[in-house]
């Protein structure tokens, strides 16, 4: 990671930052062999790396959903047989809390109602459907490494809304719930990403989303349980409109990744700023999803489609 930021910080210093040729990071791509569509979903948990992707099996409306995970850094990824579905073009949100993880999808079976569900590492528990609650992008899952889960979803009006989501009653009641649950007035063309920030900077909760403005730049901003987000900064470089952001963080560093408008992946780091202060270069990789993002020990792992389709494991 340090060659990493000491490339960004010369090509900031030389102004050609959109041609950095990033050779490192090529040279871990892998193609997994699967296939899908939307936005795949990483998370670090129990020594395993899980993947969660929209498959390209069933209807536009009802493609199958995939978990799987993997143990030697997506050379080989384990399925995990599950009977969902997704619509196509839209992905998961995963969340490990170190024995399994969470995944949460825009169900395929019942009309984008937002549903989510645990796996402990052997089997999936406390599913739950939240009535009432559609979306049409993907949802975002972080926590606050204290027990305290979030999730963000696009409502129907194109407004990010957050709530905690509650699984201490999956041992009685089998279901979890959605708790201080909040419309943020800032709207999104696509899904929020989210992660709790644990760099120098302290910006706890922290929402990214591709801004329904002029230029539909990526917006980031700090949640603090309001309506209106502190802490606010943009990316400005260029982004696809419909797209999701990725964010994950380190102890050190805040992470950014988005696809651009010219079909390659961007990626940028922000180093204990208040607001966010993001440098996005091209990472070169070619995709035509929107990006996820894990942090495991050392390594950070992202994961996208190719403009095949097929699904790409990477890391920096």
């Amino acid at each position: 990671m340090r060659h990493l930021r000491r490339i960004l910080r010369l090509a900031v210093a030389c102004g050609v930052i959109a041609a950095v040729a990033w050779m490192p990071l090529q040279a871990s791509a892998l193609t997994t062999g699967h296939t899908g569509s939307g936005g795949p979903a990483l998370a670090e948990s129990g020594g395993r790396l899980y993947v969660g992707w929209t498959g390209s099996t069933g209807t536009a409306g009802a493609k199958g959903l995939n978990l799987g995970y993997s143990t030697n850094a997506g050379k080989t990824i384990t399925k995990i047989a599950n009977g969902e579905t997704a619509p196509q073009g839209v992905g998961p949100a995963l969340d490990g809390d170190g024995t399994g993880v969470y995944l949460a999808w825009p169900s395929g079976n019942a009309s984008d109602t937002l549903t989510a569900v645990y796996f402990n590492g052997t089997a999936f528990t406390c599913r739950t459907s939240f009535t009432g609650v559609t979306t049409t992008d993907s949802p975002a899952l972080a926590d606050d490494g204290s027990g305290n889960r979030y999730i963000a979803w696009t409502d129907p009006a194109g407004h990010i809304e957050i709530a905690q989501l509650d699984s201490s009653a999956c041992a009685t009641t089998g279901t979890m719930t959605l708790t201080g649950r909040t419309t943020l007035t800032e709207t999104t063309t696509a899904g929020p990403a989210l992660v709790y920030d644990t760099t120098d900077a302290n910006l706890g909760l922290v929402v990214a989303w591709t801004s329904s403005g002029s230029g539909s730049p990526v917006e980031i901003g700090s949640y603090t349980g309001a309506t209106t987000l502190t802490n606010l900064s943009q990316v400005s470089a260029p982004v696809g409109s419909s797209s999701d952001p990725g964010l994950t963080t380190t102890t050190s560093d805040l992470y950014l990744m988005y696809p651009g408008t010219d079909g390659y992946a961007y990626l940028g780091y922000s180093e204990g700023c208040i607001p966010s202060c993001f440098s996005p270069a091209s990472t070169g990789d070619q995709t035509s999803s929107s990006i996820g993002l894990a942090v495991d020990g050392a390594t950070t792992y992202y994961a996208f489609f190719d403009p095949a389709g097929n699904l790409v494991v990477d890391s920096f």
